[in-house]
């Protein structure tokens, strides 16, 4: 199984660095809304959670393009029965979410680093914002690769998959939110409760889709 994985990723990654139309689109849309906010903000101070607000609802359509392609370029390319023959069901399924952590992981610093320059923030607790985008990241890659994988069988494209998303992913931004508030307000109480929470969810979601994912890679 890890030699499946392996090439599978090798394989993704050799794709995407051929193609790299979802990265370039993920980051310039990053960068486009970034800068805009900053401008349309202008010299106003503002809270804690505004800007965490700010900064992952840009850090999520950002990645939505990104993240949901991983299954669907296979439907579109032919290759997923392919792929189906060749490797395990577990091997493609934790092949898709090694690659949506890696991909969101670099989309998260490229967009961290523009973000901390456009609105000049000044972190309070610079381990628990670390803690915040790595927690709240793998969360959100978590729940995306299984949805990812049924919009692909569904048939859907990248509009469908942000639709679906939204509601389930909403509690990870609820709470990636609140973490990343606590680590740039300097009255906050760095707590680390909520991180310990996303990394449970991220578990579970991992535990339940290896479960699913049998069902809706072939059987779907």
């Amino acid at each position: 199984m890890f030699s499946n994985i392996k090439k599978n990723l090798i394989k993704d990654f050799q794709i995407e660095l051929r193609n790299r139309s979802s990265f370039n689109i993920s980051l310039a849309f990053a960068t486009i809304s970034t800068l805009s906010i900053s401008l349309a903000v202008g010299s106003s101070v503002l809270s804690a959670k505004t800007v965490s607000i700010f900064f992952w609802i840009i850090l999520f359509f950002s990645a939505m393009n990104g993240l949901s392609h991983i299954f669907v370029r296979e439907e579109e390319q032919g290759t997923a029965l392919f792929l189906r023959i060749n490797s395990s069901v577990d091997s493609v399924y934790f092949s898709k979410l090694i690659f949506n952590v890696l991909f969101f992981l670099i989309i998260q610093i490229l967009v961290t680093l523009l973000f901390l320059f456009f609105f000049q923030i000044e972190v309070k607790y610079i381990l628990l914002f670390v803690l915040s985008i790595f927690s709240g990241g793998l969360a959100l890659s978590s729940s995306t690769t299984i949805l990812g994988a049924m919009v692909a069988k569904a048939g859907g494209k990248g509009a469908l998959f942000t639709v679906i998303s939204f509601p389930i992913i909403l509690p990870v931004l609820w709470v990636s939110i609140a973490i990343t508030e606590s680590a740039i307000d300097a009255f906050a109480f760095p707590g680390y409760g909520n991180v310990i929470f996303l990394l449970s969810f991220s578990g579970f979601l991992v535990l339940i889709s290896t479960i699913l994912f049998k069902y809706i890679w072939v059987e779907g």
